[in-house]
C-alpha cells in the first residue's frame, strides 16, 4: 500500500517535531521528567507494522536534529506510538567496551519485536536496566 505524498509529509513533520521536542526536553528537563509525562497505550496486534514505519522515518530524520541520540529517537517513537494508541517498550542497556569505557544504548520493541535501535548494534552485549516500559 502506497502512502500519498501529503500523508508522508505530515508523518515526516510529526516525526521531526517529536525528535526536536524530545531532544530539547532531554536537555532542559531530563529523562525522568519526560518518562513521567509520556502517555501510555496498551499493545495492539497491528502496532508492530506501524511502529516499524515510524521507526524508519525517525531514524532517517534524526540526522537533521543535532544530538538526536538513540535515547532521543526511542523517546520520540514511544511518544508517537502512544498518541496513535499503540503500546511499545523502551529498553535501556549498559555495557563496558573493550577499553573499559561505559556505554549505554536505547531501543524500542513492539509486540516483542525490536523496531528501533538494533541496526548496527549488538544488543546482546548490553545489560538491560530494569524499569523500562
Amino acid at each position: 500500500m502506497s502512502v500519498g505524498p501529503a500523508r508522508a509529509l505530515r508523518r515526516d513533520v510529526k516525526c521531526l517535531g517529536a525528535l526536536a521536542a524530545m531532544r530539547l526536553a532531554l536537555s532542559l528537563r531530563g529523562y525522568a521528567a519526560i518518562r513521567a509525562g509520556l502517555p501510555e497505550a496498551p499493545p495492539t496486534r497491528d502496532g508492530h507494522f506501524y511502529a516499524r514505519q515510524l521507526a524508519r522515518r525517525i531514524t532517517r530524520l534524526a540526522r537533521l536534529v543535532p544530538g538526536a541520540s538513540c535515547l532521543t529517537q526511542a523517546l520520540a517513537l514511544q511518544y508517537l506510538l502512544a498518541r496513535a494508541g499503540h503500546g511499545c517498550t523502551l529498553h535501556i542497556g549498559v555495557k563496558r567496551d573493550a577499553a573499559g569505557q561505559f556505554a549505554a544504548h536505547a531501543w524500542v520493541s513492539c509486540n516483542g519485536r525490536i523496531v528501533l535501535g538494533a541496526e548496527g548494534t549488538r544488543l546482546g552485549d548490553y545489560t538491560a536496566l530494569a524499569g523500562a516500559r
